[in-house]
């Protein structure tokens, strides 16, 4: 919650800081809020709360219906009142209980930060729970194998043998969507800075990005450092420049530099329409590496969009002609286009035939890589 927000609250002007939760696109979807909510407190019996799906917040004097059902409903002075009345001020952490029970909402993202890495949640229900509710599913233990159980005076939860009940208040249900994510190799630097906040939760959705790029990149085992983050940034320019100033005939050209600058021992551009042409067979570039007897023979294609798979067919169908005319190598069979994909069609075509599809990106990505020079003359 902001500044803003606060005076807000202060002013009782609850329109201003509840209508998020009911906002919508122009097609009537609502907009997904995304939370950061920091477990700092009863830890053995949170974490374990959490895995079994509940994610707990205190405020345990506040655990009845009444309330719970006030502030579900955004009655700020109601909520403001209990505390008043309960414990005499007004802490300024009752926000977090606030933002707990009244503004987080079904769909939500809620990302849980812990030693050197954080997971991702989503909210499964509308409402919070009460922690005395007898309907949850609670972890046979915490983190000591001490068991979990509820209160007989209370109705809240204690630890089997402890005289005193547990201070957890409120608790609701979330299902995960990504764990335990390393913090150093996948948050960039706005998100790494707001998980270390003081206050127990708050609103990131302006984070939105840095969350899903994070999860993205967890999930691809792409970890953030300088150089892929160059290299992110480059690629697109690259393409948008290689599009912009080059033709065919000169595309084919850098991808003979390419492979000069990977060390190929020589790399040739047959004639178009060498004597003998029999049908649909083609190649644009003829890469040959000495040192491990390998020719790569490469079918060029200049395209935006998608490459079909009749690029697939022109290389293939070079290699049947070429057969065992292979003077010791060992031959290899590519696509490289600057398309963004290639058609499905395609990709079945090149698991046939063990060919090798090299699109836009990926190529822009390989020139990045080997790094190459005297391109005066393409």
């Amino acid at each position: 919650m902001d500044e803003k927000e606060l005076k807000d609250l202060r002013r009782g002007n609850l329109s201003q800081i509840t209508e998020h939760k009911q906002k919508t696109n122009l097609m009537g979807d609502k907009i997904m809020n995304y939370w950061l909510h920091r477990i700092s407190y009863l830890e053995p019996v949170s974490y374990p709360l959490l895995e079994n799906g509940l994610l707990s917040i205190g405020f345990s004097d506040f655990c009845n219906e009444t309330f719970l059902n006030k502030v579900s409903n955004a009655d700020w002075d109601f909520f403001d009142n209990a505390f008043q009345k309960n414990w005499g001020f007004k802490p300024r952490n009752r926000y977090n209980l606030w933002r707990f029970i009244a503004e987080m909402d079904k769909g939500d993202w809620v990302i849980v930060p812990s030693w050197k890495s954080f997971s991702v949640y989503e909210i499964t229900e509308p409402c919070a729970l009460l922690a005395s509710d007898k309907t949850l599913t609670l972890p046979k233990a915490d983190w000591n194998g001490t068991s979990i159980e509820y209160d007989s005076k209370t109705g809240l939860l204690k630890l089997q043998g402890e005289a005193e009940y547990l201070d957890l208040g409120f608790v609701r249900k979330v299902k995960p969507i990504c764990l335990d994510i390393p913090r150093a190799e996948y948050a960039d630097s706005k998100l790494t800075a707001r998980m270390k906040i003081r206050s127990t939760n708050a609103n990131i959705s302006d984070l939105k990005e840095s969350i899903e790029y994070a999860i993205k990149n967890f999930k691809a085992k792409k970890p953030i450092n300088l150089k892929s983050e160059l290299m992110n940034k480059s690629i697109k320019s690259w393409k948008a420049l290689i599009k912009k100033c080059l033709q065919p005939e000169k595309f084919e050209k850098l991808v003979q530099k390419y492979f000069e600058a990977a060390r190929a021992n020589s790399v040739i551009i047959p004639p178009k329409n060498p004597s003998g042409k029999e049908g649909s067979e083609d190649v644009d570039v003829i890469a040959y590496f000495e040192n491990i007897k390998t020719a790569i023979n490469v079918q060029v294609k200049f395209h935006d969009g998608e490459t079909s798979e009749w690029a697939i067919q022109q290389i293939t169908e070079f290699a049947k002609i070429k057969g065992n005319n292979s003077e010791g190598y060992v031959n290899q069979y590519w696509v490289i286009s600057m398309a963004d994909s290639f058609s499905e069609e395609s990709y079945k075509k090149a698991i046939e035939h063990n060919c090798v599809l090299i699109n836009g990106d990926d190529f822009v990505e390989m020139l990045l890589n080997v790094g190459i020079q005297n391109l005066d003359d393409i």
